[in-house]
């Protein structure tokens, strides 16, 4: 049960950003945090998702995850609390109903009855009405709440309305699971052992690197991540160097990795699953030719976290079934922080955000915290890095080549849709040799301009006041806006990285991606905004309009 550690935890991230976005209000602030936190993308992107407000059909923020070729519907209601105390009572009911209504009429296409919802809203339906047209289309209804869940019969009532729609599913997320994602812990210095199985084990020793490839039993891995102090928990340490964050039973793969552990064909597990890779400072094998123990110091688990954790979840669920399970193993010695590093990164097929995290000790990004430092500036190569520095002067490295990518490359679509390609397939692109700190700073900057023009469009929204013309074209254009600066620039002959110069072009550009939005809105029937904006052809179109 969440206590008062976990409300302040939750609590923290819902004021650090009212503190940034006063535009907000505290369920508006926890809505971007889950948004955020639960689907793994920037903040700013999950403020964008926000419908909350006046019709808004009891959605509070809608979001279309299309990463990998997917197409996932995502839909979340929101529940906020005050006060701690208040944080006890069960996720309010009051909703569903009209949560369900909404769900019908979108799953079937009622245009008529979707008309009636406020303008953000509108915009996203637009979008995921396109999505239920693709085969692979599915919807998730998150709730979401500083609360305790829902209770049981309500949780059984939202099963059933959604029971005969085979593509969505339903995901509660009260304090206790919220505040898993904001719990940090020091990576301690662990000493674990295990026991290969028979003598199914392989030894090799290249230069300063040592490798050992084993079967254990999978109850070996299941103890090895036990935390020392609750044993009903996961020593979190021991993951401090993977780059996947456990999701739990709510990843579709998770649960079937549960399942098979706790199958009657559990002895298949070997066969079907990768394994596990570990790093560590030392290994010492027994002297036992049979089975040896196999001793650890600093280990670390840098692939097969997912793996590991589901392992231990199904062995709380029935630990003697779990007896069973083999595991390939493999372990790779080494007393460098850069080669344990690498091969977390090389072991793993990343999302977008932690190939950042990976990137982060480059020498180029390390030169750019050095001369951003010169800048009176400080560089942050990981998230975070610089959070007790006063917040104008901090620069986010992936907030920045994102702006960079829009207004230095002229890339505007990739960034607003593929931010993570920045620090992935396309690092060498954005990360030049010709690349400066006061470039990136300048596209930065600018960024925040626009970023404040978003706000305050959001506010109005929040307020009621009507918007004028294509005002809404911001929430999505804010990138094509940055690109638009950039072609007003060449047009006028202005040095692009001169801040003064080019700031002093955002509302023409703002005023010219308006135009555009408003003229494409009345154009297509069926517009998107969403659509609209991660076309390639829009910037032509900017193009053509600038010159």
């Amino acid at each position: 049960m969440a206590n008062k550690f976990d409300w302040n935890a939750l609590d923290h991230k819902i004021v650090s950003t009212l503190s940034d976005h006063d535009e907000l209000d505290r369920t508006k602030a926890l809505t971007a945090v889950a948004v955020s936190e639960i689907l793994e993308i920037d903040l700013e992107e999950a403020i964008d998702a926000i419908t909350d407000g006046g019709n808004d059909r009891g959605v509070d923020a809608m979001h279309i995850d299309d990463r990998d070729a997917k197409n996932e519907i995502h839909v979340f209601q929101t529940k906020c609390v005050r006060e701690f105390e208040k944080s006890k009572n069960n996720f309010p009911s009051s909703e569903i109903d009209k949560l369900t209504s909404f769900i019908t009429d979108l799953t079937g296409h009622d245009t008529d009855a979707l008309d009636g919802t406020n303008e953000l809203l509108r915009s996203k339906v637009s979008d995921a009405l396109s999505v239920l047209n693709e085969t692979n289309a599915s919807i998730t209804v998150h709730f979401v709440g500083n609360t305790a869940p829902l209770i049981e019969a309500e949780m059984k009532r939202v099963q059933t309305a959604f029971s005969r729609y085979k593509a969505i599913d339903f995901r509660m997320h009260d304090l206790d699971a919220l505040s898993d994602f904001f719990l940090q812990k020091r990576a301690p210095s662990l000493v674990r052992e295990i026991t290969t199985i028979d003598t199914n084990f392989f030894d090799r020793t290249d230069q300063n690197l040592r490798g050992v490839v084993c079967t254990v039993a999978a109850l070996d891995i299941v103890d090895a991540i036990q935390s020392e102090d609750d044993p009903n928990t996961v020593e979190a340490g021991i993951f401090d160097q993977n780059v996947r964050v456990y999701l739990k039973r709510r990843n579709r793969i998770n649960r079937r990795i549960i399942e098979s552990a706790l199958s009657e064909e559990n002895h298949m597990f070997w066969y079907q699953n990768n394994g596990i890779t570990m790093t560590c400072d030392k290994v010492e094998i027994g002297p036992s030719r049979r089975s040896p123990k196999i001793k650890l110091t600093n280990v670390q688990i840098v692939n097969g976290g997912q793996t590991s954790n589901c392992l231990f979840e199904a062995a709380k669920e029935d630990r003697s079934k779990v007896e069973d399970v083999l595991l390939l193993v493999r372990i790779i010695e080494t007393s460098s922080e850069e080669v344990k590093l690498s091969i977390a990164e090389t072991t793993n097929s990343q999302t977008p955000i932690n190939v950042r995290d990976l990137r982060s000790n480059d020498r180029q990004q390390r030169q750019l915290e050095e001369a951003f430092a010169d800048l009176d500036h400080y560089y942050e190569r990981k998230a975070g890095q610089h959070a007790d520095r006063p917040v104008a002067k901090r620069i986010d490295a992936l907030a920045a080549g994102q702006a960079y990518l829009a207004l230095g490359i002229g890339l505007p679509e990739t960034a607003k849709k593929d931010r993570g390609r920045v620090f992935g397939d396309l690092y060498d692109t954005v990360f030049t040799e010709d690349l400066t700190a006061p470039k990136l700073l300048t596209s930065f900057r600018l960024a925040k301009l626009l970023a404040d023009k978003k706000k305050e469009v959001r506010r109005k929204i929040r307020d009621n006041t009507p918007l004028v013309g294509g005002e809404m074209s911001i929430i999505d254009g804010s990138f094509h806006a940055l690109f638009a600066i950039r072609q007003i620039c060449n047009r006028d002959g202005i040095d692009l990285w001169d801040y003064d110069m080019s700031s002093d072009r955002v509302d023409e550009a703002i005023e010219l991606i308006s135009s555009l939005y408003d003229e494409e809105r009345k154009r297509d029937e069926s517009f998107s905004s969403n659509r609209y904006f991660k076309d390639a052809r829009t910037k032509d179109q900017i193009t053509k309009a600038v010159r």
